[in-house]
């Protein structure tokens, strides 16, 4: 009798309740991760890249500056109570995901204006007092302590989709792996689109898209275990209705897509090249939104699977 219930339910009842976030995560986690990328990929070009390569990834510190400013706006009216980010605050646990999180939000955020205050400062854009002070920032420390937070903010949200009872979420641990992937090619590839749009030397160009299509392959491995792990778990995300925005979207056009055309802009120069190359960040940022999204919504379909939620009680 027991194990009949367990197979068929109770009464159709879901066995957990069906997540309650809305809109504003998928796009809090998406413009997180675009400001993650970008930043690392600014920090990396400071330290390893030609100086072309240093003045054009420059742009990222800005595109994570400007990517972070809603990000705690939607986080606090996701929460419906702009004091409850306050609280997550008054303690500090690393091994919650959520306190891990605000707390990473809110010490990458400083860091990451501060950077592009001093970039503003270095090409004169800021002047006068400010401009001065701002000149006396550690860049060296502040880029360092930025990558390491921005590594964080990038992956955590994964981390805590994970955590939950969720069963696409939670059937597989690789789903942090798959956002902080998807993250430095989304960023990535803002940092190349800004940098195409500037008329960067076509060597640079190269660069930005080597970096892109790395974590793009990165992306579609982590995200082809994380799928194979989640078995019939993910058919939410893999069938039915999300089917179209994650296969065509998220996938086709958002990953592979963009590998295509690197491949095409291997060989080219000038103005076909920067064609390209904008082509194919913009499918990669637009496909790291459809990637959230798709993801985001599938779970709480599976949040309905009484089959799925006692499979993965029972591990």
């Amino acid at each position: 009798m027991i194990e009949n219930q367990r197979r068929e339910g109770y009464y159709d009842y879901p066995v957990i309740r069906r997540p309650v976030w809305t809109w504003e995560i998928p796009a809090y986690f998406w413009l997180g991760g675009i400001a993650s990328g970008a930043y690392l990929t600014a920090s990396l070009a400071q330290r390893f890249g030609s100086k072309d390569d240093r003045q054009y990834a420059a742009d990222g510190f800005y595109l994570a500056a400007a990517a972070l400013v809603p990000c705690a706006p939607l986080l606090t009216a996701d929460l419906g109570r702009p004091e409850r980010f306050h609280h997550m605050l008054r303690i500090f646990k690393p091994l919650s995901p959520m306190n891990l999180g605000a707390w990473t939000l809110t010490a990458f955020t400083p860091l990451a204006f501060a950077r592009a205050a001093a970039r503003a400062a270095e090409t004169g854009l800021l002047r006068g007092p400010l401009g001065v002070l701002t000149r006396l920032i550690p860049k060296t420390l502040v880029e360092l302590t930025g990558t390491l937070l921005g590594l964080t903010l990038a992956g955590y949200t994964g981390v805590l989709l994970a955590a939950t009872n969720v069963p696409l979420w939670a059937r597989s641990k690789l789903l942090g792996g798959v956002f902080m992937a998807s993250a430095m090619s989304s960023g990535s590839a803002a940092v190349g689109l800004a940098a195409a749009r500037r008329r960067a030397p076509d060597a640079t160009l190269h660069r930005f898209a080597t970096i892109e299509s790395a974590a793009g392959l990165g992306e579609l491995a982590i995200l082809t275990g994380y799928l194979a792990q989640s078995g019939k778990t993910a058919r939410p995300l893999t069938a039915g209705r999300l089917a179209a925005p994650f296969w065509v979207a998220a996938v086709g056009a958002g990953t592979l897509l963009p590998l295509l055309l690197h491949r095409m802009a291997g060989r080219r120069q000038g103005r076909p090249l920067r064609i390209l190359s904008s082509a194919a960040a913009m499918c990669t940022i637009a496909g790291s939104l459809a990637l959230r999204w798709s993801i985001f919504e599938a779970g709480k379909i599976s949040s309905e699977d009484q089959a799925a939620s006692f499979e993965l009680s029972s591990d």
